[in-house]
């Protein structure tokens, strides 16, 4: 049975918890899970770039296009690049522009045609027409390798990092201290790897730099090399060439701020990377001027920045794009902060997924999902408009989307599960009502087992524990209870009947022919005990418990099918001379009560005598006399007991309304049942009508040890005496000690009258703050210093309950 609940619980939040796994893996890493996505992040910049002006007039970039095969045999035989070196002339000359040559390999500037005729002059020095071409392809060379190395010339080369090329300067900055395996989990590099390139290509004593890959709109300042060292792409040097500038100190890198030229700095990613606008629809792509070798051989004014290339390359349009982008700053950068935001957001997006939208409508949620799609669009175009910052979210963006489909089909498999556990539930509770009204209370809880938690189950279980309780059977109940704490731990009062259960199970029990000063106290004894199975009409069952003034038996009404408790009186248990009296204080008992009418207090029925006793038929209360809970080892929870204390002192009130005063509070006196949660105040049996004419004075009635001073003086007593037992009472219940005690009743008396009693917080610390001040006022020694009437007590426990207990008050609906 477990198993398949288990079962059916992962099978009813499984793609739930899926997204939530998957939420938070993309959150863990960010970089990598934006790279899936780099397809439609190229589109949503190719959007925001409408939001940039078009290029207005010339680009002030020329492109001069050599003819491939021209280019290769410059590169390959340097002595026979005339046409190369008679443009470079021409350009430096006629214009101050900066040059960028573009190839495919590198330039051999090692031993030529050139070298080898030289060595034939040596050997054959006559040979005059030798002589002179070997000068001329001399002088050729020489004017091509001083152009070659001008500060306004960069040669680019595709293969890769060059023998000769100086690594880049790197300044400490933000991510500096992030480890190094941290911040490449971070911030990966790009795939293109350098690393032992150096080695693998030939070698010149010409600086090339290399012209790294283009990725859509993405290009690299910078690449690293092997053990970390960072190298430039052709376009930093022609930048620090354009920039008037050829020393390399004036060109560093830093990792948070991107590559710093001169007074100029180029933002980038921590990667090196950069997206150019101009690269990223037609609109923006600027006007180059373009020409021929040709061309570029008889012109005589050239643009301030030129590049030479091949006519087939594919780099040198990108490669002009891109220098122009840099050149008027309409780039944009990837900040080092976005794998932060990135990861942000993912989280914000996956928690909104499974806690809020979970809880939406199709509808709703629809809306919702476009709502977000909608912000998060807007923010990505603000903040590259306003800062140049670009922040991928379409790796956000699909898993919003496919995330909220996963949670639309849960939500609807959830539906159509709780639909089926609802009827599950709705047949478990009317079987278990059934069985409940049949007495059949194990039944009744195995009906449930197969429930869920909803309301109507946990009332089912709530109503089983109560009915287990009625039936004395604790322990059945408490079981009861706790099953249902583990189910909802704070469904109305169940841990404070739980307390009061273990209490009332824990609590000592009297057998008839023991001490037992609580005449109401519930206990089961031998049949044999029972002197009369008939009294009136009321038949007999078992005596209940014993006191000062007679027998409780539990008795039951044949007429109307009901069950009393009956009281008696035995004459021949009194002298002669007083069972006049006695009987009139014990039918006094049945007058004042009678006169009473109050949830809280034990109603009487009838009233009989026959010939040798008599007796009073009262309400019989389920549970135990309060006497069953003043050992310090069994206390009830504090909140029942300011619970208790409240209905009493409101019994009481209604009493003294009626000008009746019990003048015998104390525990043994007091019925108690937790569940169903019952209060009831018993035994005015020396109670007295409150009237001038008829109260008399100099008679002690009641308990010593809970009565007040004036009762033990013999003065006369009002509702005040009640208050003060009262308060005894709420201090033994609280404490398990008595305020006042005495080794005999003369000693006990002086104490009660002259002596002080310790405070309930020094004896448990645990009470709060109104247990020491409602347990003073009530045990003053002067009346007129106690609290007015019960009435003002009942409502200054209550505020005591709203103010410490409110969550106990409000489980079980007290508030």
């Amino acid at each position: 049975m477990l198993a398949q609940k288990l079962l059916s619980k992962i099978a009813n939040v499984n793609l739930r918890m899926w997204v939530l796994v998957i939420g938070l893996s993309l959150s863990l890493f960010p970089a990598q899970s934006s790279r899936w996505f780099q397809c439609v992040d190229q589109l949503l910049f190719g959007l925001s770039s409408y939001l940039v002006d078009a290029p207005k007039g010339g680009s002030h970039i020329g492109l001069v296009l050599v003819p491939d095969a021209e280019l290769l045999q410059w590169q390959h035989d340097i002595n026979s690049a005339g046409k190369l070196g008679a443009l470079l002339s021409n350009i430096l000359h006629s214009s101050s522009a900066t040059v960028g040559l573009l190839l495919p390999g590198t330039i051999d500037l090692g031993d030529g045609e050139a070298d080898g005729l030289l060595q034939q002059i040596a050997v054959s020095s006559t040979n005059s027409a030798l002589i002179e071409q070997a000068e001329e392809l001399v002088d050729r060379k020489q004017l091509l390798m001083d152009t070659l190395t001008s500060d306004r010339v960069v040669v680019a080369t595709s293969g890769g990092v060059q023998a000769g090329q100086r690594p880049l300067a790197e300044q400490p900055g933000i991510l500096n201290p992030v480890p190094g395996f941290v911040r490449n989990w971070l911030w990966p590099q790009n795939d293109v790897n350098l690393n032992g390139r150096e080695s693998s290509l030939p070698r010149s004593s010409l600086e090339h730099y290399p012209l790294f890959p283009v990725n859509g709109n993405q290009r690299y300042l910078v690449m690293p090399g092997g053990n970390s060292v960072l190298y430039g792409d052709f376009l930093s040097y022609y930048l620090l060439a354009a920039n008037g500038r050829s020393e390399t100190k004036h060109l560093y890198w830093r990792a948070d701020q991107g590559l710093t030229i001169g007074d100029s700095r180029f933002r980038t990613s921590p990667q090196g990377a950069f997206l150019t606008y101009n690269s990223a629809s037609e609109r923006l792509a600027p006007l180059l001027n373009s020409m021929s070798l040709k061309e570029g051989l008889a012109r005589g004014a050239f643009p301030d920045y030129v590049l030479i290339a091949a006519k087939s390359s594919l780099e040198a349009h990108n490669t002009a794009t891109a220098i122009y982008s840099l050149l008027n700053g309409n780039t944009a950068y990837l900040p080092w902060w976005q794998v932060v935001v990135s990861a942000g957001v993912t989280l914000l997006v996956t928690l909104m997924l499974v806690l809020v939208m979970a809880r939406m409508s199709a509808s709703s949620g629809l809306l919702s999902v476009a709502l977000l799609l909608v912000l998060m669009l807007a923010a990505q175009l603000l903040m590259v408009v306003t800062r140049g910052a670009w922040l991928p979210m379409a790796a956000q963006g699909v898993w919003l989307l496919l995330g909220f489909l996963c949670i639309r089909i849960w939500v609807i498999k959830r539906q159509r599960w709780k639909q089926l556990q609802s009827r599950v539930d709705e047949s478990g509770v009317v079987l278990a009502k059934t069985l409940l009204e049949r007495g059949d209370l194990k039944e009744a809880v195995k009906a449930l087992e197969d429930c869920s938690s909803s309301p109507s189950v946990l009332r089912s279980y709530y109503d089983l524990g109560n009915a287990y309780a009625s039936k004395r059977q604790y322990q059945l109940a408490i079981d009861v209870f706790q099953g249902l704490v583990i189910r909802s731990r704070k469904f109305r009062d169940t841990e404070q009947k739980i307390k009061a259960l273990e209490a009332v199970l824990g609590a000592p029990t009297y057998r008839s022919g023991k001490a037992s000063s609580d005449v109401a106290a519930t206990v089961v004894i031998d049949q044999q005990d029972i002197d009369r199975p008939v009294l009136g009409r009321y038949q007999i069952q078992r005596e209940l418990g014993r006191g000062a003034m007679g027998t409780v038996y539990l008795g039951f009404d044949p007429k109307i099918a009901r069950k009393v408790a009956i009281k008696t009186l035995t004459y021949s248990q009194f002298q002669p001379d007083q069972q006049e009296n006695i009987k009139t204080r014990f039918f006094r008992e049945a007058e004042a009560a009678g006169r009473l009418n109050h949830p809280h207090i034990v109603s009487v029925y009838d009233v009989g005598e026959e010939v040798d006793l008599a007796f009073i038929a009262m309400d019989y209360v389920e549970g135990k006399p309060l006497s069953a809970f003043v050992n310090e080892n069994n206390l009830l929870p504090i909140f029942e007991v300011y619970r208790i204390m409240a209905d009493v002192a409101a019994a009481l009130e209604y009493a003294h309304g009626s000008n009746i005063v019990h003048r015998d509070i104390k525990p043994g006196n007091i019925m108690y049942c937790p569940s169903p949660y019952q209060v009831k105040v018993t035994d005015f049996g020396i109670a007295r009508l409150v009237d001038d004419s008829k109260t008399s004075t100099g008679e002690i009635l009641g308990s010593p040890l809970y009565m007040s001073p004036e009762q033990l003086k013999g003065k006369r007593v009002n509702h005040a005496a009640d208050v003060f037992s009262l308060g005894v009472t709420f201090y033994q219940l609280l404490t398990g000690k008595l305020p006042f005690v005495g080794d005999n009743l003369a000693s006990l008396t002086y104490e009660i009258i002259h002596g002080k009693h310790k405070g309930v917080r020094t004896l448990r610390k645990e009470l709060p703050i109104s247990a020491s001040r409602i347990t003073n006022q009530c045990l003053q020694k002067d009346a007129e210093d106690r609290y007015e009437s019960a009435g003002e007590l009942a409502q200054v426990v209550k505020k005591a309950i709203k103010r410490d207990f409110a969550h106990e008050a409000k489980q079980v609906g007290y508030l």
